[in-house]
């Protein structure tokens, strides 16, 4: 049994296209297609047909079956690792832009000092990319400001924040989202958890993202702050990033939207048991 093909014809089936799954892996389109191949030929049936990219009866059933083996085997390396007593290994984190700035650095510096033995390699997406690279097997744990949906995903509250709407240092006060209609206004990408809790916060405050004059769409936070900073328009920031741009004079804060977010650790359910994760997550929501 080769679980590294199993794997990839999952992929293959989840993402419906050899190359995005190709480059996932960090391998030649053909080497996707050969352990596709040499899986059908192991068991002997045709999984997928090539045309649609859509899995056949036997591929439906290899494919569930094949998740209930890698949970089980993922299960297994955990528990072995737990035995150990000291932890170890490599533990691969994505946040998004907001907690990889201004929540994870005191948490990994904890975790590091308790945890020396485990190597920590952090890389910065936005919130929907982390759930795709935790659900693909590329990242152990993701810390993003949305909540992981889905029996796939484990999610903990970390943290809550608030949405503030900001502008120019010399703006005029805000007494309503009347007063922002149609004034220049920076965005964020679509896939930022920011910008979901800007546009909830939109909603409770009786307006909408339609009724705003989009001048820009950036794909980070002090990116917005640098171009309100310039005067080039409005925008909605987490609290954790307009404070500090406010204290050094750069923006002014003018409301803060109704409700709030919450940033979440989130992880694949079947590594429930694993020691170095349930370590983070016990420090996490400690601090």
């Amino acid at each position: 049994m080769n679980l590294k093909r199993i794997r990839t014809f999952m992929m293959v089936v989840e993402h419906k296209n050899f190359s995005t799954v190709a480059d996932l892996l960090d391998i030649s389109q053909p080497a996707v297609s050969k352990q596709i191949k040499t899986l059908e030929e192991d068991l002997g049936v045709m999984l997928l047909y090539r045309d649609a990219v859509e899995p056949t009866e036997a591929g439906r059933l290899v494919y569930k079956k094949g998740k209930e083996l890698l949970d089980s085997w993922n299960e297994l390396v955990d528990q072995c690792h737990g035995m150990q007593g000291e932890l170890t290994g490599l533990m691969r984190i994505g946040t998004s832009t907001i907690p990889g700035s201004y929540l994870i650095p005191p948490i990994l510096r904890e975790f590091r000092n308790r945890y020396p033995r485990m190597e920590v390699r952090l890389s910065v997406h936005d919130s929907e990319e982390v759930l795709g690279l935790l659900r693909d097997g590329r990242l152990e744990v993701g810390i993003i400001g949305m909540e992981p949906r889905g029996e796939q995903f484990a999610g903990h509250v970390i943290a809550r924040d608030k949405m503030l709407l900001i502008g120019p240092v010399d703006s005029e006060d805000v007494d309503g989202f009347g007063d922002i209609k149609g004034k220049p206004f920076i965005f964020r990408v679509e896939g930022s958890g920011t910008w979901q809790a800007a546009k909830e916060g939109l909603r409770e405050w009786r307006g909408s993202v339609e009724e705003l004059n989009c001048v820009a769409e950036v794909d980070s936070t002090e990116a917005v702050i640098s171009m309100v900073e310039a005067g080039l328009g409005y925008s909605i920031v987490s609290d954790l990033a307009a404070r500090p741009a406010t204290r050094h004079g750069r923006i002014k804060i003018l409301a803060e939207l109704p409700g709030e977010r919450e940033f979440y650790l989130a992880y694949l359910s079947s590594k429930r048991q694993n020691p170095a994760i349930a370590a983070l997550v016990n420090l996490a929501t400690s601090e």
